[in-house]
């Protein structure tokens, strides 16, 4: 009750739908064991949906049942004069929900007409709303499922490059079609014609292990291995075998570096773009290794210690949090070479440190190149040049030992001699030093003002609101009373007219009333 489609692309096992369409499935069952499906060619594929196959013809237009396969064999005729070439629509037709399954194996109709049923039959490649068969509205005949596909067979087909008329580029061919068991006992009649045309040899049950005698059945010693069937009328075109010839393992290691490489280096460019990094060119340092799992009561002199065995000179900074000063157990470890570095990382990894198991990694951050980025994003970058001029100003006046190399004597005549100076004759053009206290006091002096200024400029603003919003709202009153005191009028003037019109109706009746009694 199952088919292997041994295909160019990988193999297919197929679970016939015995059950539900037994007439279909023993169609396809005796088709192929008598090698019909042989070097049958993917004519049609459907991106998202399907594709088709079991045409010999390679266009759509060929195929035929098992019964009309024998009698054209039988009588020598062409298949397409059989009266027998389709077998009727008889089937379980597949539910709505199974129309948007993928792997499902689905009879065709030839033109969509009824009761023409072949040797052509479709698999549906992807699954989901208005994918594989939903939304075609048509009716279609369950064969099967696909149960088995570890070469993604399927996955492979939908991504084909096909022309307008939906074929591939690369011919995918089904090379055989195996039986794996066949529920059918009984044979169509002059079944050992079609097989002899075709140089097929059943297996003798003597061959087999009596477990498997019923396998005789099916079983070939013998079958032909064609390019193409005799049918065809298509043109051949490049087979998937050179399309899509595997390379060397040098080759693939060359083009998974060159990706691997590809993908970092755009990775850092939209980083870049993003403004997470400074630089796309920026690399972090490979000479500081990344310590992680430490104790809470690890100290930085410890770790420090320890690391010293592979560098005099390595420094390990644990990070800590910022407000409780707590130790975040993960530290750096920087190193003076990176032949230290590397034996450290081959060394210290898993190691035991304070009763924690640690683990260590080359570290991956660029935090220092960072800040310094963001300090001069930020507009913090201060004038390095000014400050070390002051500084060496006062240190040139201080005459210190490492500067000049003068005698102690000398160093505190001049510390004395600056003591004695006031603050405001010590500051000069040539000795731009400013006194901390007073920079500070400066500093809180001008942000005072410039707090005062920003109230101000709120208040101007909150005022210039409340006034125009209360004149807005007298300018919307006086416009209501105009509007009343004008409909009032007019209401006064209509209310006159009709007054007088009613009147002068009134005067003209009595005037002809009167007229007509003088005349009587």
């Amino acid at each position: 009750m199952s088919l292997l489609l041994e295909t160019s692309l990988g193999d297919l096992i197929i679970d016939l739908d015995v059950e539900g369409s037994p007439l279909l499935c023993q169609n396809i069952l005796k088709l192929a064991k008598a090698r019909y499906y042989t070097a049958s060619l993917v004519y049609n594929v459907v991106e998202g949906r399907y594709f088709q196959t079991g045409d010999p013809v390679g266009d759509g237009s060929g195929g035929t049942s098992i019964n009309g396969l024998v009698h054209a064999i039988k009588h020598k005729i062409d298949v397409k004069k059989c009266p027998n070439r389709f077998i009727k629509s008889i089937g379980r037709k597949l539910t709505r929900d199974e129309l948007k399954e993928k792997g499902r194996v689905a009879a065709i109709e030839m033109a969509g007409m009824q009761d023409t049923i072949g040797s052509q039959f479709m698999i549906t490649i992807d699954s989901g709303q208005d994918r594989a068969l939903d939304g075609t509205g048509r009716d279609y005949f369950s064969i099967g499922t696909v149960a088995e596909d570890d070469t993604d067979v399927l996955g492979k087909i939908n991504a084909l490059y096909c022309d307008k008329t939906g074929r591939p580029y690369a011919d995918v061919r089904i090379i055989k079609a195996h039986i794996l068991d066949d529920p059918f006992l009984d044979d169509p009649v002059d079944l050992n014609l079609v097989l002899e045309q075709n140089n097929v040899k059943l297996m003798d049950k003597t061959d087999l292990p009596p477990q498997f005698n019923e396998c005789a059945r099916w079983l070939s010693s013998a079958s032909p291995s064609v390019e193409k069937p005799r049918e065809e009328t298509v043109e051949i075109r490049i087979s998937t075998n050179d399309a899509m010839a595997e390379v060397d393992a040098e080759t693939e290691k060359k083009r998974t570096a060159e990706m691997a490489n590809k993908e970092e280096n755009s990775n850092a460019v939209m980083l870049e773009m993003l403004g997470d990094l400074p630089s796309a060119e920026l690399k972090p340092p490979e000479n500081v290794l990344f310590v992680c799992k430490l104790n809470p009561a690890t100290d930085d002199e410890d770790l420090t210690l320890i690391f010293s065995r592979f560098d005099q000179n390595a420094k390990a900074e644990i990070i800590r949090d910022q407000e409780t000063g707590d130790s975040l157990q993960y530290a750096f470890v920087e190193f003076d070479t990176e032949a230290a570095c590397n034996e450290a990382y081959f060394k210290m990894n898993n190691a035991l440190i304070d009763d924690r198991r640690i683990k260590v990694d080359f570290s991956q951050s660029v935090s220092k190149e960072w800040n310094r980025y963001a300090q001069r994003k930020r507009g913090v970058r201060q004038d390095f040049r000014s400050l070390d001029h002051t500084k060496n100003a006062y240190r040139s006046n201080r005459q210190t030992m490492s500067q000049l190399h003068v005698d102690h004597e000398a160093m505190n005549r001049s510390q004395s001699r600056h003591k004695e100076k006031s603050h405001d004759n010590y500051r000069s053009e040539e000795q731009p030093y400013v006194d901390r206290r007073d920079r500070n006091l400066n500093r809180g002096r001008e942000r005072e003002g410039n707090d005062r200024m920003r109230r101000g400029r709120r208040d101007r603003r909150s005022r210039s609101r409340s006034s125009s919003i209360s004149d807005g709202k007298t300018r919307r009153r006086k416009d209501r009373r105009r509007r009343h005191d004008d409909s009032e009028r007019k209401s006064k003037k209509r209310h006159k007219s009709s007054h007088r019109q009613k009147s002068k109706r009134r005067y003209r009746s009595r005037s002809r009333s009167r007229s007509r009694s003088k005349s009587f």
